[in-house]
């Protein structure tokens, strides 16, 4: 058996122009492939950075009566979440929130949406929006306007207003009273999402809590980053256990769809490389059979000499085997070196989509490549490998 190994790697480098052929072939394809699956991936990580560094954080608190209709008596104590945070020592930092519905209102038009008292130092270590409000569009309350109120490009274009425009904001208090006050544009943010830019605004806790009536420790959500996103189902039990009187939610549990979305993307990507490899096996099919055919003499040859049919069909599959993990190692290492120099500049698709176009994720994609990658392209590459050479060992051995 050792015998058959030596012959078949010997073989390789015995015909170097049609090995070397080979292993191009295969080394472009197994770059091609691998590298869309890298900025594949650099698209998915994205938009659920998007998600959670602008939306979601890694986990949010709310009363278990709390809904999407913002109800501002379903509130809870700052004071005992507080406590239990501190006693998880996964949770980096927390953003203490008051959540309602509100009317905002110009002298020629209105715009409904949710309002978010933060507090602004808590709201900048959970919660990237800030980083979204560009030179010349204000800042993140830290003006010296006066009730500052910080809503989006599209919000601002809808109720066509600028910094320091006077708005009025009409919201409901505890007791179901309307209440109206003027505030001031403070600053215009813009995420990549349409549908959180369209209905999402904040304005300063100490600023809102006087209009809704309820206690001064009272929040409506707390939204949480811990030390790894692999760590939040073990927090979130925990948390679970320390407050089992209120609601935690993973990330992927607030958004759904971002649960569709993680499970699509690794079958999309296995299938993508799944198609690719079996194209790029028939492409290379003709050339395997042409590559056996030729060396029917020496195959005729080894058979007289006591090689049997069976040993000669295993030494040209090894002979493939040696060939295409050469080619893919190549290939792949073409790949981390293309995956490391796009990841820190970034690979700008604003061709494709418009950054104002609000589809939920950047116009820049940082591609990144996993090891389990590596192991569905060695694995494919090497079983279609083999499959490619079984209709010419067929032939040549008849």
């Amino acid at each position: 058996m050792k015998i058959i190994y030596k012959m078949a790697f010997r073989n390789i480098f015995r015909r170097k122009g049609r090995s070397s052929l080979l292993v191009t072939v295969i080394a472009i394809g197994v770059f091609a492939a691998s590298f869309a699956v890298s900025i594949a991936n650099g698209w998915s990580k994205g938009v659920y950075r998007e998600f959670i560094d602008m939306q979601t954080s890694y986990l949010q608190i709310h009363a278990n009566k709390f809904s999407n209709a913002n109800e501002v008596t379903e509130f809870m104590d700052k004071n005992v979440v507080q406590q239990a945070l501190d006693a998880v020592g996964e949770v980096d930092y927390a953003s203490y929130r008051l959540k309602t519905n509100a009317l905002l209102s110009t002298a020629n038009t209105s715009v409904g949406l949710t309002l978010i008292g933060v507090d602004r130092e808590e709201e900048m270590k959970v919660s990237s929006v800030y980083s979204t409000i560009e030179s010349g569009d204000g800042s993140f309350f830290e003006s010296d306007i006066v009730r500052p109120i910080i809503i989006s490009k599209r919000s601002a274009e809808r109720l066509n207003v600028d910094i320091k425009s006077r708005i009025i904001l009409s919201l409901q208090d505890s007791s179901g009273e309307i209440q109206r006050v003027m505030f001031r544009i403070g600053g215009l943010f813009q995420t990549n999402s349409k549908s959180f830019d369209n209905t999402t605004a904040f304005v300063q806790k100490s600023d809102l809590m006087p209009y809704l009536n309820i206690p001064g420790e009272a929040v409506h959500e707390v939204a949480i980053v811990v030390n790894d996103l692999r760590e939040c189902d073990n927090v979130k039990q925990k948390l679970s256990q320390l407050l089992p009187e209120y609601e935690i939610k993973k990330w992927d549990e607030i958004y759904p769809l971002m649960q569709l979305v993680n499970a699509w993307h690794g079958i999309a990507s296995f299938l993508f490389l799944l198609l690719f490899f079996i194209a790029l096996g028939l492409s290379t099919t003709n050339f395997m059979m042409m590559s056996v055919l030729e060396r029917k003499g020496e195959f005729r040859m080894l058979n007289k000499v006591g090689m049997s049919e069976n040993r000669i069909g295993l030494m040209i599959i090894i002979e493939t085997l040696f060939t295409t993990l050469i080619a893919t190692s190549i290939g792949l290492l073409l790949c981390v070196i293309a995956v490391s120099i796009s990841s820190k500049s970034g690979i700008d698709i604003t061709f494709l989509f418009d950054r104002k176009s609000g589809y939920g994720f950047g116009t820049v994609v940082y591609p990144m490549i996993d090891k389990i990658d590596f192991v569905h392209i060695f694995v494919l590459v090497s079983a279609i490998g083999i499959f490619t050479t079984i209709s010419p060992i067929k032939k040549v051995l008849k």
